[in-house]
């Protein structure tokens, strides 16, 4: 399995269990942060391979953390894969403005973000296709989010 470190910015810490399970399992290496300012901290430290970043998040947004990452030759080549409830076209577009690698409405299907994970070079093919999705091809991967209606509360 390769070595690759994955930072995960979420503030929510049911998803953020949820995720970083499913990228353990994957034998990925996971760095948390609950915030952008930690987020920022833990990038320059740790050196992730790759950072999943949520939008709505204290201290210091997503498109924030992304803007900053993007703009240091030093760290600009980490893919950014956002991870966020916003799910509008406009906030998908808005994302690619920042330079986002990568967009992902929750709630996502996990296959989803290890596809993206696979595709870019995070995690082996083999490994993904065996534990979690089944008829995935690595190079044949192009996701397209849609809109995915939130029914949190709804039948409350």
């Amino acid at each position: 399995m390769l070595n690759k470190r994955i930072l995960l910015v979420e503030d929510n810490p049911t998803d953020k269990k949820i995720i970083s399970y499913s990228l353990i399992q994957l034998g990925l290496k996971v760095i948390e942060a609950n915030d952008g300012v930690e987020a920022i901290e833990k990038i320059y430290c740790e050196k992730p391979d790759l950072v999943l970043l949520d939008i709505m998040i204290p201290k210091l947004s997503g498109y924030a953390v992304c803007t900053q990452i993007k703009s240091d030759p030093q760290i600009q080549k980490i893919p950014v894969i956002f991870c966020t409830s916003k799910n509008d076209e406009s906030d998908y577009h808005e994302a690619m403005k920042y330079g986002a690698d990568g967009y992902l409405s929750k709630p996502f299907k996990y296959s989803e973000i290890l596809a993206m994970i696979v595709e870019l070079g995070m995690a082996q093919t083999e490994i993904c296709e065996k534990k979690y999705i089944p008829t995935l091809k690595k190079g044949c991967i192009r996701l397209i989010t849609l809109p995915h209606k939130n029914y949190t509360n709804q039948f409350a």
